[in-house]
Parts: structure tokens; C-alpha cells; sequence
């Protein structure tokens, strides 16, 4: 189980799964940097600041458990129905949305809700949710995340930034991985860090960001 920065549990991992191995970046870059220990060093912190930057841990899908305190979804409300924004993208299914929620010896009971409505993006509008006391907790337990065979955006864009953390250090100022090829200007290419994004990098993502997350 991990509890994420993006507050909501990964109910059945104990470590976040890197987008790119060893062996791939090798590939992507046609064994340039081969032996080098800085790839396997960079490739956790650009997975993380791919995640960072959209809000979720977008790969692999996982079961993720999120629990609101409902006085603080009081903005969340339309009418008598709830609206929710998960923080994730690519949700496939809702295993379980529990009103009034409280945990006991790691179990937890509830008023079990049916009546909702979700989108891919991780909306859900729970319909005709009724009184609820200010205390009282809302869970609920999905499914999200990109398979394998989504992941070659990702995972080329993960070996760019790499390869720009270690070339970079040698005063290299354009680069390619895999169909991806830059020239940076003077003031970004300075930056050795795997975690810094560029403005075409953050457009990339836009596609796998949570609504909300800036």
C-alpha cells in the first residue's frame, strides 16, 4: 500500500513502477550512453516528474482508494447530486463508492451508492446523495491507469528527458531519443536536472494531467 503525494492510496503496491527500464533507454538511444550509472540514477526522478506534473501515477492501472471528508465537498454539490473529480485519468471502473464511511479494524462499512455517472477523465456525479452529516466520510475505490501498450509517448518522453540530464553535463545542447530530437537554448540547456520540463514537454502531457492540477 502506498499513500501518494496526489492524496489517495495505491491499495495493492508497495513502490511506484518506473515508465522506462535500463535496457529500453539503451534502445531509445541506440546504446549512446550504455554502462553510464546516471540513467538508472535519472530514470525514477523523471518518471516522478512526469506524475508530479499531472497529478496521478498514471501507469500501470491500479486499484486506487480516495476518501473525502464531506464538509469539505460542499462546493462539490449540484442540487441534491455530487460532483467528483478523481485525481487520475483513464479511470475504467468504480469497485465501490461508500457514503457515511468509517473503518474499523482495516474494514470498512457504509451506505453503498449504485446511482452515478463516469467518465474516462474521472468525473463522477453521484446522484441524489441526500443529508449527510458534516463528519461524515466519503470513500471510494477505482481503477485507473494506462496499460503497456499506451505507454510509448511516455516512455520516449521519460528517455528525452534522461538522455537531456546526461548529455547536458557534457555541454551538449541538442538531442534525440527514440523519434524525439531538441535543440535547446542556452539559459534551459544549463539545466542538468531530469525533473525540469520544458513548454513542448508540458504540452505532451496535457493529455494525461488531471483536471485542476497546474
Amino acid at each position: 500500500m502506498i499513500k501518494t503525494n496526489w492524496g489517495y492510496t495505491l491499495t495493492a503496491v508497495s513502490s511506484f513502477t518506473d515508465f522506462l527500464t535500463v535496457a529500453e533507454f539503451n534502445k531509445f538511444t541506440n546504446d549512446k550512453f550504455a554502462g553510464d550509472q546516471r540513467i538508472s540514477q535519472n530514470i525514477p526522478s523523471a518518471t516522478r516528474s512526469i506524475q508530479n506534473y499531472c497529478g496521478w501515477h498514471i501507469y500501470p492501472s491500479l486499484e486506487c482508494e480516495m476518501v473525502y471528508n464531506i464538509m469539505d465537498l460542499r462546493d462539490a454539490f449540484v442540487g441534491s447530486d455530487l460532483l467528483i473529480q478523481l485525481p487520475a485519468r483513464f479511470v475504467s471502473t468504480v469497485k465501490s463508492i461508500l457514503i457515511d464511511a468509517v473503518k474499523v479494524d482495516d474494514t470498512w462499512t457504509g451506505n453503498e451508492v449504485t446511482d452515478y455517472d463516469l467518465d474516462e477523465s474521472g468525473l463522477i456525479r453521484i446522484f441524489d446523495v441526500g443529508f449527510c452529516d458534516r463528519r461524515s466520510r466519503l470513500r471510494i475505490v477505482y481503477d485507473a491507469g494506462i496499460d503497456a501498450a499506451q505507454m510509448d509517448v511516455l516512455k520516449e518522453l521519460t528517455a528525452h528527458r534522461v538522455t537531456h540530464a546526461v548529455s547536458s553535463s557534457y555541454g551538449i545542447t541538442s538531442e534525440a531519443a527514440g523519434g524525439v530530437s531538441v535543440t535547446y537554448n542556452a539559459s534551459w540547456a544549463g539545466n542538468t536536472r531530469s525533473t525540469a520540463l520544458p513548454d513542448d514537454n508540458k504540452e505532451i502531457l496535457e493529455p494525461y494531467k488531471v483536471k485542476g492540477v497546474f
